[in-house]
This record gives structure tokens, C-alpha cells and sequence, in this order.
């Protein structure tokens, strides 16, 4: 994000990013972090049954809408939470715009189960953000990351 004008939509209204992941990689704390707020945040997966919304700010003051999914581990839906993210980064839902930009959290210590949805969200085609988050976990189990592998 260089300009302000790179985070508005054509509307002129904050452009919309959808934050997706996995039940408890750590999305509702990435919530938390960009937008300020005090989101629940529990060790039980389900936590975040249905979209909370806030506001970032970028790093030109600009104001970006952030819509927080609940945690789901397809766009294959199995659960109702599975199918709020899917339509939602689909645009199938008439009470959320679909998102002009995906930031999908991975969980630092099971990168490879978190992968499968960071794929499918990937073949959207939509500008993605892959987070990776938990880090110290991993490194204090002595899992090794190469970011620059990750990025191919």
C-alpha cells in the first residue's frame, strides 16, 4: 500500500480485505493487532462463528475495512462457518462486498495443513497476503521456515 488511492475501492469508499485462516492460527490476534479492537480470542475452535468487522489504518492514514471470517480449513464447505468464508470471498452474500484483497494467516508450526486453504483462497485470484504467524512456537519446536520458499 504506497498511495491512498490504492485502498479505495472505485466507489471512493476503504477498500474491503477479508482475514482468513484455520480455526486458532491466529487470525481474531492479527484482528486485534491492525485494527485495535479487543476481539475474543479463545483456544476453541468455532470461536468466530460470523464476520466482525474493524478498521485499519494504513501507512498513509488511509482507512481499510477489515472483515475478520470465522476459521475454516476449506472453500469446500462442511460447516456453516466454511460457508460464510466461501461466499463471502465469493461474493455471494448480499450483507458483505466481496473482498478487494485476501490476508490469509498460516500457522508457523503445521505450515502444510494450513497450505490446503491458502491454495484454494490463491486460485481466487484475488491480491493475497500470506501471514505467517506463531512463529516463536515454531522455532521453539525447532521447525525451520524459509520464507523466500514460501513466497515461490
Amino acid at each position: 500500500m504506497t498511495t491512498a488511492s490504492s485502498t479505495q475501492a472505485s466507489d471512493g469508499h476503504p477498500k474491503v480485505f477479508a482475514l482468513v485462516g484455520n480455526p486458532n492460527c491466529g487470525k481474531s490476534t492479527v484482528f486485534n493487532a491492525l485494527t485495535g479492537l479487543r476481539q475474543k480470542v479463545s483456544n476453541y475452535p468455532g470461536v468466530t462463528v460470523e464476520r466482525k468487522e474493524g478498521v485499519a489504518i494504513g501507512q498513509h492514514g488511509e482507512a481499510i475495512r477489515l472483515i475478520d471470517l470465522p476459521g475454516a480449513y476449506s472453500l469446500n464447505p462442511q460447516s456453516p462457518d466454511e460457508e460464510i468464508l466461501r461466499d463471502v470471498l465469493l461474493g455471494r452474500r448480499e450483507d458483505t462486498p466481496r473482498p478487494d484483497a485476501v490476508i490469509c494467516v498460516i500457522d508457523a508450526t503445521n505450515v502444510e495443513r494450513h497450505f490446503y486453504l491458502a491454495t484454494q483462497v490463491l486460485e481466487l485470484g484475488l491480491p493475497t497476503i500470506l501471514v505467517l504467524n506463531m512463529t516463536d512456537l515454531a522455532e521453539a519446536n525447532q521447525i525451520r521456515i524459509d520464507p523466500e520458499q514460501l513466497a515461490e
